[in-house]
């Protein structure tokens, strides 16, 4: 029978540490040599050079496998096993089931297998053998990598906006005297309260350059990303996040689900690896914390056609319909004809549509100026008086509210870390029973494809439980820097905006009542950390 050969090479990175052996070249001439003297006709040569072979979602590879359906080629031909992967499940897939079914040939040279010979008994171990191998691998560039970040190397390819990489690597970033100031004044802007989009707009209206262009630019080179290149809300955004800015260093806060499987998860913030205190910081620690309390809050007020945010605008939510509530000059006539001018908030329900939507729940800018400052004041001493006993009481009263979620989470995460052990044992069987020929190759493959997704969507969420129960085990330390805050402003006479940003999340407004003659209205203070303090 003539053979219409395709050859396939293969070289990662790990393997260009040993040496020559596994050059694309010595591959190329190794397999060249055996379909010439075998009198056959190489149709295509398919190259993936730096690639893994812990996976298939390589495209010459691919474009290899399209050519064996559509018939262009009957046999395949590689140096050895490794070089066609190292995931001995969907080797097996390949060379079991695939290529016998369309009539294609695979011979592996450096391992005598050839598929049209039925003595293949020892192809199964081998590809253990050579996952092992790619396992191993894996822990070994893993370990280097944990040990560089925890030794504060910077790993990224890009320095932070705001630095330059230190080609001396210690310090491994220094500030770049052209953009640090910018960072600082994005940083000073969101402590006001301003929204990622309206400091976007800022910044693009002072014809500002962006993180990306700046790059470019100062590397001389044109930037090869298409789209428009100014500032956006998720730019912004992500620069407050990032810790390089007060000196630290975070990274591996990204990994893949194993292996195996290449996705990118968010690992759990206690996998992070945090050097600090790796370089110069542009960013102050009072400044960060301040700006960073905003991250979870969205944005916190809008500015009027003037640029200015009011004192309130964005704190206060109405008690009935939830909406925030809006700003508005209010005033009114004394029976000697003077005119008062103040300040004042309605529900933005009942100022887009009336009554049908909401009652206005109109409110003095003054009233809620002089019951802030009164509660603070209040809370201050209750501290100065016995610091302990109030912490207890938050503390009590915030663990009520979070151990029935907490303990939920920690069952779910144990459900699924459960699950996740059992489907790679399952997955690990169904392939030695598909050797064996126990199941039908049809039966088994369609089993393990619904394996592996479950596999892919659980890993995904356990990775997210296990976030959210690092976050759920922080009510101490939010704790004493709440009272920390509320002691250091015992002494205020005037509430600013930056204060009012630090120490409360929302203010939640109920609408006027009158009772026995007297007005009543109920406003609830919900604090930034803590929650509500009574």
């Amino acid at each position: 029978m003539t053979y219409q050969v395709g050859a396939y090479l293969r070289l990662s990175r790990d393997d260009e540490r040993d040496g020559e052996s596994l050059s694309i070249e010595n591959q190329r001439a190794i397999v060249t040599d055996y379909i010439t003297k075998k009198g056959w006709t190489l149709i295509d040569s398919y190259i993936d050079d730096g690639l893994t072979g812990t996976n298939f979602d390589r495209p010459q590879f691919q474009r290899m496998i399209d050519d064996v359906r559509n018939g262009r080629i009957n046999c395949v031909v590689v140096k050895d096993l490794s070089r066609f992967g190292r995931n001995y499940i969907q080797i097996g897939e390949y060379t079991d089931y695939l290529f016998p079914t369309l009539g294609c040939r695979f011979i592996a040279i450096n391992d005598g297998i050839d598929t049209l010979e039925k003595e293949n008994e020892l192809m199964p171990f081998k590809n253990l053998v050579n996952e092992w191998y790619s396992r191993d691998q894996s822990k070994k560039v893993k370990s280097a990598k944990v040990a560089r970040a925890k030794n504060g190397y910077f790993m990224g390819a890009y320095a932070p906006y705001g630095y330059i990489k230190n080609e001396q690597k210690q310090p491994p970033l220094l500030i770049d005297e052209h953009a640090a100031p910018t960072v600082l004044r994005i940083f000073e802007m969101r402590a006001t309260g301003m929204g990622y989009r309206t400091i976007a707009t800022k910044l693009n209206e002072e014809q500002i350059i962006p993180p990306r262009e700046y790059y470019y630019n100062s590397i001389g080179k044109p930037n090869p990303k298409k789209g428009l290149k100014v500032w956006s809300d998720v730019v912004v955004r992500e620069l407050l996040k990032n810790e390089a800015y007060i000196g630290n260093i975070v990274q591996m806060r990204k990994g893949t689900i194993s292996y195996k499987n290449k996705t990118q998860v968010n690992r759990p913030e206690e996998e992070w690896i945090r050097a600090v205190g790796t370089h110069e910081p542009i960013v102050s620690m009072e400044l960060w914390d301040t700006a960073c309390k905003l991250a979870n809050r969205g944005t916190v007020g809008k500015s009027n056609k003037d640029g200015e945010i009011s004192l309130f605008s964005g704190l206060l939510k109405c008690g009935d319909c939830g909406r925030s509530m809006k700003f508005i000059r209010d005033s009114n006539t004394r029976k000697d004809g003077h005119r008062n001018n103040h300040h004042a908030y309605i529900c933005c329900g009942y100022s887009q549509a009336g009554r049908a939507v909401c009652s206005p729940h109109r409110t003095r800018e003054s009233i809620f100026s002089d019951l802030i400052l009164n509660d603070i004041r209040e809370k201050a001493q209750l501290i100065t008086l016995d610091e302990n006993a109030i912490i207890a009481e938050i503390k009590r009263k915030k663990q009520a509210d979070t151990t029935s979620e907490q303990k939920a989470v920690e069952k779910k995460l144990q459900t699924l870390r459960h699950r996740l052990s059992e489907l790679e044992r399952l997955i690990s069987k169904l392939y030695e029973e598909m050797v064996l020929e126990d199941i039908p190759r049809e039966m088994v493959l369609d089993m393990m494809e619904k394996y592996k997704k479950e596999q892919q969507e659980k890993s995904i969420l356990a990775a997210q439980l296990a976030e959210q129960l690092t976050h759920s085990q922080e009510v101490d330390n939010d704790i004493h820097e709440w009272v920390s805050l509320i002691r250091n402003s015992m002494g205020i006479d005037k509430l600013d905006r930056e204060l009012l940003i630090k120490l409360v999340d929302k203010i939640v407004v109920g609408q006027k009542t009158v009772v026995d003659g007297v007005e009543r209205q109920e406003i609830t203070i919900i604090y930034s950390l803590v929650g509500q303090v009574d």
